[in-house]
């Protein structure tokens, strides 16, 4: 498409901004400003402003200044309006217009705990204004167990650095993944893309909403608060601003698809230095080896038939993570001509979250045990959980109102216990357990929300970042060519991730793929050189060809199995299918992994 630069109109009062991809009319609030999107024909209105509300207060516009324009050298366009803040000093709203987007964010001068940054909500002389538009869907770039990535806009949507367990929204299913939404009518192809960057260093807010909760009602009927729309991020008290401050930057972009909204997002994020630039990535060839992972014949064993998770299982699955099973499995595969390149030891093979010290009831010689492995050409990963409060020193704890939440890895002294853990994993010494990789599960349960409080005041994104820096940089110090496998869709943590996997395939489907398909196409846009473990699929897929998904995981990436022995495939409402492989069942998993090493061999 032909470059057009930025150009501004002025007629009847208002200022008209248009580039190739839309046209703005912005108006004075509170009067609406009007947004037209070329390649939709579809228009949006709203309030050219947004709240910055603080701890203990409440933010209200008494006043607002005229729109200022400057071109910069490159003919983008910045327009600034001041506002007169029942909480800020000072208060500018910031529009910056270039030939392919629009950019929008605050600057404040004041002090206070910053609860939420609004774009497009605000409360001006006692009555609260919004957004809206013509469409009737509300797009998340954030893959969920509900596989729903449509919304309607009268709804509360939510993207979290966290997760997000409201049911509207649904569990987040990758973590850490951009906030990037969009806007978007069932009658067209394309949409307006919305979404949340900061400069490296500043991404500190716990969630992006679209529809957060109104402040001002404007009628005694609830269902009326679902309809002010626009957007928010939270940081819940815990950013404090002293001085001057510049938000975060809200960007509408132009995919040319749907399935372009994130990417789209990010080559913005990318051209404006708000996020690093993946990179290839120098990968060790056993890397690549297929997977097998421990745990889905533990939950067989511990659960059975039994699909009620309120009822008390036959034993936990942790009680399975021992060197006799572990030994078992790996030989029922050998049996069958299935040779696993990795072995993934998973929940409870250790005395402790918090400690490298495997339960000696369970491994009496562990590292002989990974020793031997290596003998026979087999990796060992061992399970490790990101985020709990399982055996942590409360002086080292992140607190959510006194209470132990997680190990605060700002603290020196938790982060030392930290880097401890993760050496002995991995070294060769004397007294270390000799693995080679790690699957970093928990991701998810990142502290987000009120009430938290930790040694660095560090939240977010930026939290996710401390813990994964550290795991990384302690793994690679002990054994150079050690694989960190995470489920982080994000370029900001691309450098501490080997593997990625596409994590549970929880799904209201009878097959798993759809899950596959949707997550990968969020890596590739994302982490784009990380190698891809696909993961469990048999637990959660009804379909009578379950494998199937194996032979999709080995044309998307390294082709992972969770049984050895025993198949447990259930899922709530259904009665569980509970048996041992079959012959024809261990065929087809061989002639899977058989050809998936051909094909890398050829590469």
């Amino acid at each position: 498409m032909k470059r057009v630069t930025p150009f501004i109109l002025y007629e009847n009062g208002n200022i008209t901004v248009e580039n190739r991809y839309g046209r703005l009319t912005l108006a004075l609030p509170p009067q609406p400003s009007f947004f037209f999107c070329k390649s939709t024909g579809r228009l949006f209105g709203f309030i050219a402003g947004g709240d910055c509300t603080v701890s203990g207060k409440k933010e209200d516009v008494s006043n607002t200044g005229q729109w200022q324009v400057t071109t910069e050298d490159n003919g983008t366009l910045l327009l600034t309006r001041e506002e007169t803040s029942a909480v800020w000093q000072k208060k500018v709203f910031c529009l910056r217009v270039t030939d392919r987007d629009f950019s929008w964010y605050h600057q404040l001068s004041g002090e206070g705990d910053l609860e939420d940054v609004r774009y497009f909500r605000s409360c001006f002389q006692g009555r609260e204004y919004g957004f809206a538009g013509n469409f009737d869907e509300v797009y998340s770039a954030a893959p969920n167990f509900r596989e729903q990535q449509y919304f309607h806009p009268c709804a509360k949507v939510v993207i979290s650095s966290g997760n997000d367990s409201t049911p509207v929204t649904g569990l987040h299913a990758l973590a850490s993944v951009p906030h990037v939404m969009g806007l978007h009518d069932r009658r067209d192809r394309t949409q307006l893309g919305v979404a949340v960057f900061a400069r490296p260093g500043e991404y500190l807010w716990d969630e992006m909403l679209w529809n957060p909760d109104v402040l001002i009602p404007p009628s005694d009927y609830d269902g009326d608060l679902s309809r002010a729309g626009g957007f928010a991020i939270t940081y819940y008290g815990k950013k404090h601003i002293s001085g001057s401050w510049t938000s975060p930057v809200l960007v509408f972009t132009f995919p040319g698809n749907v399935e372009e909204t994130l990417s789209t997002a990010l080559k913005y994020a990318y051209r404006q230095k708000l996020l690093p630039r993946p990179r290839k990535h120098k990968n060790a060839s056993w890397w690549q080896e297929p997977v097998y992972c421990m745990w889905d014949d533990q939950t067989a064993l511990a659960f059975k038939s039994e699909i009620d998770y309120h009822r008390v299982p036959d034993a936990c699955p942790g009680d399975y993570a021992t060197e006799y099973w572990a030994e078992r499995w790996l030989d029922k595969l050998a049996e069958n001509r299935i040779k696993p390149g990795i072995i993934i030891l998973d929940d409870k093979w250790q005395k402790s979250k918090v400690s490298a010290e495997p339960d000696p009831e369970k491994w009496p010689d562990l590292r002989g045990w990974i020793d031997r492995c290596h003998q026979r050409g087999i990796r060992v990963f061992l399970w490790n959980l990101a985020w709990h409060n399982e055996d942590i020193p409360q002086d080292e704890a992140i607190t959510r109102d006194g209470e132990t939440v997680a190990g605060d890895v700002t603290d020196p002294r938790y982060e030392k216990r930290l880097r401890e853990m993760i050496y002995r994993y991995f070294s060769p010494d004397p007294g270390c357990l000799n693995a080679d990789g790690v699957k970093i599960d928990g991701l998810m349960a990142l502290p987000v929300g009120r009430g938290l409080k930790n040694h660095g005041s560090i939240w977010g994104l930026e939290l996710q970042k401390r813990y994964l820096q550290i795991v990384y940089s302690e793994a690679k110090k002990a054994k150079p060519d050690v694989c960190i496998s995470t489920f982080t869709a994000n370029p900001y943590l691309d450098e501490f991730s080997d593997m990625l996997r596409l994590a549970d395939m929880f799904t209201y489907r009878l097959t798993t793929e759809e899950s596959m398909f949707r997550r990968y196409s969020v890596f590739k846009a994302t982490n784009p050189h990380v190698l891809i473990d696909t993961d469990s699929q048999m637990n959660y897929n009804l379909d009578p060809d379950y494998l199937h998904a194996l032979e999709t995981g080995a044309q998307l990436g390294i082709p992972t199995i969770y049984n050895a022995e025993f198949l447990r495939r259930n899922r709530y409402f259904f009665a569980a299918d509970y048996r041992t492989l079959t012959e024809k069942e261990y065929r087809k998993i061989a002639e899977i992994f058989d050809g998936y090493r051909k094909k890398i061999k050829k590469r």
